[in-house]
């Protein structure tokens, strides 16, 4: 394969995927129907593997991503804050991981609506006291429609409550946590954990 970047949606047969691995294109087959790896058929009965699938394998066996699939394999994360002090600390903590991941800050609901379709995040973090749309309310829009429901989101508050707890899950957040975000928590629901050694 060329040095190209490959981007996360885009489709590779099993002898690209061989390449990209250095691996006999039998291996990636067997990975393929062992279930290791997602795969489609096509209507032809080739096997095709997306970039997201293969970076997903590659991060659960803790291999190496080759060098076309590093730009793919970085993670975008979203937070969603009034509060800029917050929104801050957050990005310096977050500084030493910037080579795998993508921050984007904003601080409103709205403006978090309008960036989900542009930067299209892996993962939001929302707080759930804002003005003019609430964190919750975000979550909710983000889940009603097909083209966002895949979306991550965690809920952040300073004033957890099991109301609130129980809201956002209700919403379709993963999980609530309180401020300030535990950073762990964070690299794990963005699958960088075990790469990033945290």
């Amino acid at each position: 394969m060329t040095e190209q970047k490959l981007h996360a949606d885009r489709l590779l047969t099993s002898h690209e995927v061989g390449d990209l691995l250095q691996v006999n294109p039998s291996s990636v087959k067997k990975w393929v129907n062992d279930g290791r790896i997602a795969a489609f058929r096509t209507p032809g009965g080739h096997r095709r593997i997306r970039v997201s699938d293969l970076l997903d394998f590659l991060n659960r066996h803790a291999m190496p991503i080759p060098r076309p699939l590093v730009a793919a394999s970085k993670r975008r994360l979203l937070v969603v804050d009034d509060d800029s002090m917050h929104l801050r600390a957050l990005e310096r903590r977050l500084k030493p991981y910037r080579a795998r991941v993508d921050v984007q800050l904003t601080q409103n609901g709205i403006d978090a609506l309008v960036l989900v379709g542009s930067f299209k995040p892996d993962l939001i973090v929302l707080d759930v006291y804002m003005p003019e749309l609430d964190g919750l309310e975000v979550c909710r829009r983000l889940k009603l429609r097909p083209d966002t429901r895949h979306i991550g989101v965690i809920v952040n508050s300073a004033h957890l409550t099991k109301t609130v707890e129980e809201n956002a899950l209700a919403a379709g957040a993963l999980t609530v946590v309180p401020k300030p975000m535990n950073l762990q928590v964070l690299l794990e629901h963005l699958g960088l954990q075990h790469h990033l050694g945290g």
